[in-house]
């Protein structure tokens, strides 16, 4: 049994990617900490095939059983002609027969993969324009605590969902967070987006955090609906188009919350076309995911404390255009006009120093408006996207755990009992059968998990591709951050080169 030791599917070290008789592979778990994390999406070899044969075990039909076990790299299946056949699911080769090219089921599984992923791909647009606008209520609601309303509207016609004129519905944030707990439940291995802190008391009436709430609560719906699983499921769709008060609704209803992979079966052809790459790349994404988003995060930070700056400019200014105001008015006190009439020219000028103050001013107040309003958002959102990311990595760890190894051996333990009852009259019929039912129902749990298994890589492979579509987020932000800091920077320019050519004429003598 050595070789299901360290055989975690997204481990691409592990020895799950070696041969049961390659001598490199290594019993001994060389990484402890990951040990948790391996046990969690465990070893699945069945070498061992699962005899179907009513004298063993007589109780699994052959559709039953799972056509290829999952991890070891030689195993045998059967076709449909009923000729076994050596495979291999990591590198995608088959040993088909002699005539066959080596690399003809290596390259026909790389097209495979290729149109499995675009077709994954092509369900998935981040660079859309948002389908859900949310504003807040300015009502409040309750005795105690003050709670604020949103007003939650759809752009579009929903699927499974009739037009209609009225495409509003009022949700409080505890709405919005009964929807992500019920996400969790049914589609624990996909990205959902987090949601903004919950605050209570005196912090509810703070402005600037409902108005940072708010975004964020516009950032996860619209996540949600641009997901292609997720935008499809129906207590979505219930959330943004029940009118009727959400908690009531919830009270009164009844909707299921079991996982997606529930009766469902994993299919053979992405077995076949499962890689080994597929789990490095996953690993090497998981080992970086904490970096990323530190770096991502200064990197959203610097550009909102630029939006502060420019605030901070515009008062500045306003500031600066009151004391030029106000020295104007003493500047004739200084230079009294009887000895020369040029600081009357000069007091002119200030007038358009001012206009320039307050023209540039305003500049910089659209500026900080258009940044915190359309810039900083493509920034935060991609943030999200990597706290989503994160999230699903906990909750693999944490979630695909399943005990076949431990399954597995207790198989072979009892089928060595029932080896050695055979022949021995004491033996009475009751306790074989018993451990016959023993062994079936192990085996049953061994194909259910396995199967398990199989759906949550796939799953996570699905949500993987799905990712690699939100690098075009990248793009769009800095592409975005310079068009803006070009318009803005030209516009001040323009501003200055007017009050120079405006302003040459002041007077610099008394000639």
């Amino acid at each position: 049994m050595d070789n299901y030791q360290d055989t975690d599917p997204w481990n691409a070290s592990s020895n799950a990617w070696k041969k049961s008789d390659d001598p490199g592979v290594h019993t001994e778990d060389t990484e402890p900490s990951f040990s948790r994390v391996s046990s969690e999406f465990n070893t699945l070899n069945l070498s061992t095939p699962l005899d179907t044969n009513e004298e063993d075990t007589g109780f699994l039909p052959a559709d039953d059983v799972l056509e290829e076990s999952i991890w070891d790299d030689n195993r045998n299946t059967v076709n449909g002609d009923g000729i076994n056949r050596a495979s291999n699911l990591v590198t995608g080769e088959t040993a088909s027969g002699q005539n066959d090219p080596e690399n003809s089921n290596t390259e026909e599984t790389e097209a495979d993969v290729s149109d499995w992923a675009n077709k994954i791909r092509r369900t998935y647009r981040p660079l859309d324009a948002n389908v859900i606008v949310i504003e807040e209520i300015p009502e409040r609601e309750g005795l105690l605590f003050k709670h604020a309303n949103y007003l939650v509207k759809h752009l579009i016609v929903l699927p499974s969902n009739s037009p209609s004129e009225e495409r509003t519905v009022v949700r409080r944030y505890s709405d919005f967070l009964w929807l992500r707990e019920v996400l969790l439940k049914r589609y624990p291995f996909r990205m959902i987006p987090e949601l903004p802190p919950k605050r209570i008391g005196s912090q509810n009436a703070d402005q600037i955090f409902l108005k940072k709430r708010r975004i964020g609560l516009s950032r996860f719906i619209n996540l949600v609906m641009k997901h292609p699983k997720l935008s499809k499921d129906d207590l979505v769709l219930t959330f943004l188009t029940v009118r009727t008060d959400l908690t009531s609704w919830r009270k009164q209803a009844t909707y299921d919350t079991s996982n997606e992979f529930a009766d469902k079966k994993i299919s053979s052809e992405f077995m076949k076309m499962w890689k080994k790459e597929f789990a490095e790349q996953w690993n090497q994404a998981a080992s970086c995911i904490d970096t990323s988003l530190e770096l991502w995060y200064r990197i959203t930070l610097l550009l909102e404390r630029h939006e502060k700056r420019i605030m901070q400019l515009v008062q500045e200014r306003n500031f600066l255009e009151t004391l030029v105001d106000n020295f104007g008015e003493v500047t004739p006190k200084l230079y009294p006009v009887q000895q020369n009439s040029t600081i009357l020219d000069i007091n002119n000028n200030f007038s358009i120093i001012k206009k320039h103050l307050e023209t540039t001013s305003s500049i910089c107040k659209q500026e900080m408006e258009e940044t915190s309003g359309t810039l900083s958002p493509k920034f935060r959102i991609f943030t999200d996207i990597l706290l989503s990311l994160r999230s699903l990595f906990e909750r693999y760890k944490i979630m695909a755990a399943n005990n076949v190894v431990q399954l597995q051996r207790h198989v072979e333990l009892n089928k060595e009992k029932l080896e050695s009852m055979k022949g021995k009259p004491d033996v009475s019929g009751a306790e074989y059968d018993r451990v016959r039912k023993i062994i079936q129902k192990d085996r049953r749990s061994i194909i259910e998990q396995s199967n398990r298994a199989w759906l949550i890589r796939q799953c996570i492979l699905e949500e993987f591709t799905i990712f690699q579509e939100t690098q075009f987020l990248i793009t769009r932000a800095f592409q975005d951050w310079a068009k803006l800091n070009t318009n803005y920077t030209g516009l001040k320019l323009n501003e200055w080169e007017k009050l120079v050519t405006n302003i040459m004429d002041m007077p610099i003598s008394r000639e």
